[in-house]
């Protein structure tokens, strides 16, 4: 597998747009570090570093970035989430499926009642926790 290494963008180029339904191209801004595209009219802004355009604005709140190879290459940001709230999802997840699992098979337990009502907030908390991660801007 060929990886492409990243090229220095240049003002005063013309390249097409990363957005893939308009096929626009993207021409610099004058007096600026960006550029714009002639279809979508999205702006990207140029990043410090010369090799990365970064998308502003758009429908979703979410900062796309971009590099270009010989086309755009759209760079995907990990991050990692400190220990402990891993950890705790983790247990969160397991504890919820345990829940599952015992309420599918309607064991006849004493705390059947407070186990539905536990299994219900684990699920609501773990569902906002994940809503909450998903969109947190980085």
């Amino acid at each position: 597998m060929h990886i492409h290494k990243p090229q220095k963008i240049d003002l005063e180029q013309i390249y097409p747009c990363p957005c893939p339904r308009k096929r626009g191209k993207l021409k610099p801004i004058a007096l600026t570090d960006a550029f714009g595209c002639d279809r979508c009219s999205l702006l990207f802004e140029l990043e410090n570093d010369g090799y990365s355009l970064l998308q502003l604005g758009g429908l979703d709140s979410q900062r796309h970035t971009w590099q270009w190879i010989g086309k755009w290459r759209a760079v995907r940001e990990y991050h990692q989430y400190p220990l402990l709230e891993t950890i705790l999802m983790y247990i969160t997840s397991l504890a919820f499926l345990a829940l599952v699992i015992v309420w599918i098979l309607e064991l006849k337990i004493a705390i059947g009642t407070p186990l539905v009502i536990l299994l219900f907030l684990l699920l609501g908390l773990l569902i906002g926790r994940l809503l909450i991660l998903s969109r947190r801007n980085f």
